[in-house]
């Protein structure tokens, strides 16, 4: 006698095959457990994928953003040169008016030197040395104004470049250089 079963089974329903008959009654559980892993696998696979592509959008949005801000501190660099730059300028500006000042009180300290007979026409600087040119009323108050400007502090050497007769005030004119001291 021949058995038949009427009923129809889950899997023969779903798929058409009765996979009851295809696999042994020990491996189904195990294979249950396989399938489970890998529905598992698969649902974490498409959340990774999910997450990675949100962090791909929001990695270009911060993207955009960095852009923007580096073009904001480019600017703000090109300031700041700006600014560093004014600085110096302003700087070297007071240290002009303050040299100024300095090179004023300077001159005015050698036309204090200066003996009575005696007197400054022109006074050239060039950092390092003084041209002088000047007049007399005599030779003795030319040697006196070399003397008396040779002893000036900054200075520790006076030459005499020339001296001649000034027809026009009846002294003498005179040519002479001082030297910074080193």
């Amino acid at each position: 006698m021949k058995r038949t079963n009427h009923l129809v089974t889950p899997s023969e329903r779903w798929t058409g095959v009765d996979l009851g008959v295809l696999v042994a009654p020990a491996l189904r559980v195990p294979l249950a457990v396989l399938a489970c892993a890998i529905a598992l696998a698969g649902v974490t696979g498409a959340a990774e994928q999910l997450r990675l592509r949100a962090a791909e959008d929001q990695g270009a949005v911060y993207e955009r953003q960095l852009a923007a801000v580096e073009l904001d501190a480019a600017r703000i660099r090109a300031v700041e040169r700006d600014v560093a730059r004014l600085h110096a300028l302003e700087a070297s500006i007071a240290e002009i008016r303050r040299s100024g000042a300095l090179q004023a009180s300077e001159i005015a300290a050698l036309g204090n030197r200066v003996p009575p007979g005696a007197w400054l026409t022109s006074l050239r600087a060039d950092g390092a040395a003084i041209a002088i040119e000047g007049g007399g009323r005599g030779l003795d108050a030319v040697a006196t104004t070399v003397s008396s400007l040779a002893h000036r502090a900054p200075y520790g050497d006076a030459r005499l470049l020339s001296v001649h007769d000034d027809p026009v005030r009846s002294g003498v004119r005179y040519a002479l250089m001082l030297e910074k001291r080193r």
